[in-house]
């Protein structure tokens, strides 16, 4: 028995060692992974696009796949499906929103000399604005503002269009080979882990993207909705640009807390600027306000809270940092990130009581 005791205590110290090495390979791939992804322009928002869109349809591709079709074929045809979707949106629903952001661009020195006016209008009236800028021209300041930045935005078109292209064939590229190679990649990484921690990693990974695809589902469908209830709400109302103004709606509602406000602000400056009385002022907010109604006491209690088990403070502190440190687009996947986070640290610390309890 001695003279195994030196075999086997070198036979389990390489057995650790090998362990650490196959944990700290996978660590290191993944954060020179994470680098290249933060360092390549238009990249991480392609990866982050790829991913949602991955988590989104990746229990569609499950299904077709556990009804006999192949992976590689049952992604194809989700793809095929989306392609026929989009074609039809382009025909269908494309060229009212051009042909209304074409009279946007048009009318937009209208708009912009209303906005100054209105400045002009609330520097007049409250005189104590006046007191305390004295010096400072506030309605100039903001018409050198409005104007700079209207003249941008069409100017900076095209590099934004072009930054949009790569994005929009990148993204669609990396989603179709993360459902495709997706569990192939994952099992190497999985491969890698030492085995007293395997099963604890492959029932993390499980967690995280159930929690995660279900999070970016509900988030969609919010979103869908209330642009939905705002184009109709402003057609009925007879609202000028209302299915541009429904889609700025829905986009703007996936930015936590400040989204639903900045997404009315377009409408309520259009009816300032065209001399609405308060009346028309109330009801060019009233679609707004009714889908907030109903995503705040329909929407977020029964599809979004049930899937995030996050305290309220923590949700704040998340979105304090998501937007310190990459902007609206960090606000936006958050809670993401903390869910996914929180999972972690929740997995690492079972793991460690599973580890000091005695057998």
């Amino acid at each position: 028995m001695s003279n195994n005791n030196p075999i086997r205590r070198r036979w389990r110290s390489q057995i650790i060692r090998e362990r650490y090495i196959r944990l700290a390979t996978s660590v290191g791939m993944l954060f020179f992974g994470a680098i290249i992804v933060l360092k390549v322009e238009n990249l991480l928002l392609s990866v982050i696009l790829a991913v949602t869109s991955s988590s989104i349809l990746d229990p569609a591709v499950n299904s077709l796949e556990r009804n006999g079709l192949s992976r590689k074929m049952a992604v194809s045809l989700i793809f095929l499906f989306i392609a026929l979707i989009l074609l039809l949106t382009i025909v269908g629903v494309l060229p009212p929103i051009y042909d209304q952001a074409l009279k946007l661009k048009a009318e937009l020195p209208k708009y912009t000399e209303g906005t100054v006016k209105l400045i002009q209008d609330i520097e007049a009236r409250l005189v104590f604005i006046s007191d305390i800028f004295e010096t400072f021209d506030f309605s100039e300041t903001a018409e050198a503002y409005i104007s700079a930045f209207s003249t941008s935005l069409f100017d900076d078109l095209p590099k934004l269009l072009s930054n949009s292209v790569t994005t929009m064939f990148l993204a669609p590229f990396l989603t179709f080979f993360m459902l495709k190679d997706g569990r192939k990649v994952m099992k190497l990484l999985v491969d890698m882990v030492p085995n007293n921690i395997f099963e604890a990693v492959l029932s993390l990974r499980h967690q995280i993207n159930l929690q995660i695809g279900s999070f970016i589902r509900a988030r969609f469908i919010e979103a869908g909705i209330v642009g939905g209830v705002v184009w109709i709400g402003l057609w009925i109302i007879n609202f000028p640009y209302a299915p541009l103004l429904a889609l700025f709606a829905a986009l703007t509602n996936l930015i936590p807390y400040i989204g639903p406000i900045v997404g009315m602000v377009p409408a309520l400056m259009i009816s300032l600027i065209n001399g609405t009385d308060p009346l028309g002022l109330l009801l060019a907010a009233m679609p707004y306000l009714i889908a907030q109604v109903i995503d705040i006491f329909f929407i977020i209690p029964m599809v979004v809270a049930k899937i995030v088990d996050l305290h309220p403070i923590t949700v704040i502190i998340s979105f304090i940092i998501g937007a310190q440190i990459m902007g609206v687009l960090g606000m936006i996947i958050a809670i993401p990130v903390t869910s996914a986070l929180k999972l972690t640290l929740e997995s690492i610390y079972r793991h460690a009581i599973e580890f000091r309890s005695p057998e």
